[in-house]
């Protein structure tokens, strides 16, 4: 087990991080993968399944946020089921898939993921600090299903890929694809992002790898590390909804350009030196 110090930097990091995936509604799948990476760096020489080893367990704190930030919305009225659940089950499908087919690619190394995430994310970016994004709720309410059901698979994938939620894709798409508004955007990906990691993390619980980090352990899933990070996201994921509603949108538009451009570096630089 972590010493008592190492559990309280734990909790302070899912605070951090349910308060940045509660305010924009990704997850804060930044936040847990570097934390993850870095504490079980010693295990890094198993190589592909250390890297499936990090996303399951980000992607299990993931769905503690979603969820957590999902009842808080709920609870503010912002919650939109439909929308939501076309999203999600589309997205646990494609995670699921992706998650299962992982464990069968042993050449699998995140540096080229990054790459083609990188390329994915950079004209969203443009586009939304370019594009004339929706600054209120009216309007559209209801979007294309068929284009809900895409961005959901495509989010699966990328949540099962990067350990990041697919929220980091899922919010932008949303709001440039569908035409909703970023804060309904942003609701809509917590409540998706909590489905799709479900499947994955379910998965993952199962699964039993050739080595292990701790006697308390769920198949890939590691509780000293994160059982401490989902108490801290769940105190702290409703504030950051809460937060999400005071601000204007267009500071929360500038707050994601500046929080893609830390998941760009972070993905390209950070975790592979």
């Amino acid at each position: 087990m972590p010493e008592l110090s190492q559990l309280l930097i734990f909790l302070l990091f899912g605070l951090l991080s349910g308060l940045i995936g509660g305010f924009l509604g990704v997850g804060g799948g930044t936040v847990y993968v570097p934390v993850l990476t870095a504490y079980y760096a010693a295990y890094a020489g198993f190589g592909s399944e250390f890297v499936v080893f990090v996303i399951g367990n980000s992607l299990f704190l993931t769905m503690i946020s979603g969820l957590s930030g999902s009842w808080k919305q709920i609870r503010i009225k912002n919650f939109h089921l439909a929308d939501t659940l076309l999203v999600g089950g589309a997205g646990a499908f494609t995670a699921l898939m992706t998650s299962i087919g992982l464990q069968q690619l042993s050449w699998y190394k995140k540096e080229q993921f990054a790459l083609l995430f990188t390329l994915l994310l950079l004209p969203l970016m443009a586009r939304l600090i370019f594009g004339k994004t929706k600054l209120t709720s009216e309007g559209q309410q209801h979007g294309d299903k068929t284009k809900l059901v895409l961005v959901g698979a495509l989010s699966g994938i990328v949540s099962a890929m990067s350990g990041l939620g697919g929220g980091v894709i899922m919010v932008p798409l949303l709001a440039d694809v569908i035409k909703y508004p970023l804060k309904k955007a942003s609701s809509i990906s917590l409540g998706a992002i909590a489905m799709m990691a479900l499947t994955t993390v379910t998965f993952y619980s199962f699964q039993l790898p050739s080595w292990r980090v701790s006697d308390w352990q769920i198949g890939l899933l590691a509780l000293p590390a994160i059982l401490p990070m989902a108490i801290g996201v769940i105190l702290s994921a409703p504030y950051g909804v809460r937060l999400a509603q005071i601000v204007s949108v267009r500071t929360m538009k500038l707050i994601f350009v500046l929080f893609f451009i830390v998941v760009i570096l972070q993905m390209n630089f950070s975790i592979f030196g």
